[in-house]
């Protein structure tokens, strides 16, 4: 495995390190809702959940839990009464990073219906570039309904949703089993996806640019971690499942080959 720590260390969440289990706002937002109040109803993905403040936790590792509610909760979403609610952090005006090397240790949950996503979306969308135009990196998307999947994917104009340019490949175990590393290097010119430090795509702006199409990625992007339930990628929803917990035991951020930079607002 490569000796990552070689590279110079610009910045890290240990979150077993946390004071009083608190996550730091700081660093974090917290999204709230079901995407309504942002224009995005359902997310812009047809989600289920209802995203709250208490469904992220600290306790030895970050733990954002999505948990089926009772129809009287209080929580109303765009289809009624919330069915679930989950969580989903992000640094946008806080935390923001241009190239480098990003790598998230997590467990992911396990039920059919489950869409855990560790990504990152350009910062000009704040100032009113719009998706997918601000371009979106995708480190690891997965669905409770493939367990051993691992993709990597990212959107811009011309490439996006599931025309995103993207690759899958297979866990030997369940990727809730067990915790894994999930990271990308990204410089000017390439990014490169890795599973536990195998590395297994390479996306080179060269050859998205010949095909006409555009390469944002050389700007600040923000870091996004959620657990989404039911939506257009995962698909329906297990009716016995109850409880689904993602875990992120660290995120690290490096200098790579001299590319790296943390923007702090």
């Amino acid at each position: 495995m490569a000796d990552w720590s070689a590279q110079s260390l610009l910045w890290s969440e240990e979150f077993a390190d946390h004071h009083a289990g608190q996550l730091s706002e700081d660093t974090w937002n917290f999204d709230i809702g079901d995407g309504s109040s942002a224009g995005l109803v359902g997310w812009g993905n047809n989600e289920l959940e209802y995203y709250t403040k208490d469904s992220v936790s600290i306790n030895d590792s970050l733990i954002i839990t999505a948990e089926r509610i009772p129809a009287d909760s209080g929580l109303d979403c765009y289809y009624g009464p919330a069915q679930w609610k989950s969580g989903k952090i992000h640094t946008a005006r806080k935390i923001g990073f241009k190239h480098g090397r990003i790598e998230v240790q997590a467990k992911m949950p396990s039920g059919v219906g489950t869409w855990p996503a560790l990504w990152l979306l350009g910062a000009n969308l704040l100032d009113g570039t719009a998706w997918p135009h601000c371009g979106e990196i995708d480190i690891l998307e997965n669905t409770g309904a493939h367990p051993f999947q691992v993709q990597g994917t990212i959107h811009a104009d011309g490439y996006f949703g599931e025309n995103g340019l993207t690759k899958i490949i297979q866990s030997p175990d369940a990727l809730a089993d067990q915790f894994h590393t999930y990271a990308i290097n990204w410089t000017p010119d390439y990014i490169e996806w890795f599973f536990d430090d195998l590395s297994y795509n390479r996306i080179n702006r060269q050859d998205v640019e010949s095909t006409g199409k555009p390469w944002p990625f050389n700007q600040e992007f923000y870091l996004i971690m959620n657990l989404a339930i039911g939506g257009w990628f995962a698909g329906a929803v297990d009716e016995k499942l109850q409880r689904a917990v993602l875990q992120i035991n660290s995120i690290k951020y490096y200098l790579i080959d001299g590319f790296g930079e943390l923007v702090l607002h």
